[in-house]
């Protein structure tokens, strides 16, 4: 099955993100994320990596901290 976003990511500027978080001091994910502007549209991402259920909470909200100051 083919991933529409393959289609319309080389049409985007790009950056690419990685975030390691440790969860408990025992548990450490990296989360590959794709940053990305359209035009006048706020800035938007995409968590490319499907991470378990615990985990995917910890590290949006770590993304969210971390790209906060560079959102125009």
């Amino acid at each position: 099955m083919k991933n529409p976003w393959n289609n319309m990511i080389p049409l985007l500027p790009l950056q690419l993100f990685m975030s390691l978080i440790s969860v408990q001091g025992k548990l450490c994910a990296s989360a590959l994320c794709f940053i990305f502007y359209v035009n006048s549209l706020h800035a938007a991402w995409i968590l490319h990596q499907v991470l378990p259920k615990l985990l995917r909470l910890s590290i949006c909200i770590e993304l969210m901290v971390a790209l906060l100051p560079t959102i125009p």
